[in-house]
C-alpha cells in the first residue's frame, strides 16, 4: 500500500514537472504569440490552447502512474479497467486535437473571411458559416478518430446541406420567373 501510494505520489510531481517543461517549450516556441498574431488566440473563448495542451500531457501522466500504483495493490477489475482506459486514451487524445485543429482551422478561416470586407452582414454570415462548417468537419473526424460512428450526423448534416441548396434553387427560380413575367 505504502508503495502504491508513493508511486502515485511521485506519479504526480512528475507529471507537475513535464507539464511545466512543456509549457516552458510552448512558450519559447511561441505557440500564443503566433495565434495571436493570426487572431486565432479567442478561437477558444478565453481558454489558452497552450494549457489545453498541457493539461492533457499532465493527466495522461498522472494516469499511467495511477494505473502503475492500482497495479501494485492489487486490485484485478480496477487495474483492467486503468489498463483499458490507458489504452484508449490515445485514441481521444489523437480526436482532441483534431477538434482543436479544426478550431483553430475554423477561427483563421473565419478571420481571412471577414477581411475581405468586415463591414459587411452577409460576409461575416459567411465567416461564421465557414467557421461551423469547418468545426463539424474536424468534429466528425475527431468523433470517428476516438472509434465513434458518425454515420447519422454526417447523413443528418448532408440533409440539411441539401435543404439548403434546394431552398437556395428554388428561391433563384422564383426569382428569375416571377421577375421574367413580362419577357414571357
Amino acid at each position: 500500500l505504502l508503495a502504491a501510494i508513493l508511486v502515485f505520489v511521485l506519479g504526480w510531481v512528475v507529471a507537475i514537472i513535464i507539464s511545466r517543461i512543456f509549457a516552458r517549450i510552448l512558450r519559447v516556441v511561441g505557440l500564443e504569440n503566433y495565434l495571436k498574431s493570426h487572431r486565432m488566440d479567442d478561437a477558444l473563448g478565453t481558454v489558452k490552447i497552450s494549457d489545453v495542451l498541457t493539461k492533457i500531457l499532465k493527466y495522461y501522466i498522472i494516469l499511467v502512474f495511477l494505473q502503475t500504483s492500482v497495479s501494485l495493490i492489487q486490485l484485478g477489475t480496477l487495474s483492467m479497467f486503468l489498463t483499458s482506459v490507458l489504452l484508449y486514451a490515445p485514441a481521444l487524445i489523437a480526436a482532441a486535437l483534431v477538434i482543436l485543429a479544426s478550431v483553430l482551422i475554423g477561427e483563421y478561416v473565419k478571420e481571412v473571411v471577414i477581411d475581405f470586407d468586415n463591414k459587411s452582414s452577409l460576409v461575416k454570415f459567411v465567416a461564421r458559416a465557414a467557421k461551423a462548417v469547418i468545426i463539424y468537419a474536424g468534429l466528425t473526424m475527431g468523433l470517428s478518430t476516438a472509434g465513434f460512428n458518425t454515420t447519422l450526423i454526417t447523413n443528418v448534416f448532408l440533409i440539411v446541406l441539401q435543404a439548403m441548396v434546394y431552398g437556395v434553387a428554388l428561391a433563384a427560380g422564383l426569382a428569375f420567373g416571377l421577375g421574367g413575367q413580362k419577357d414571357a
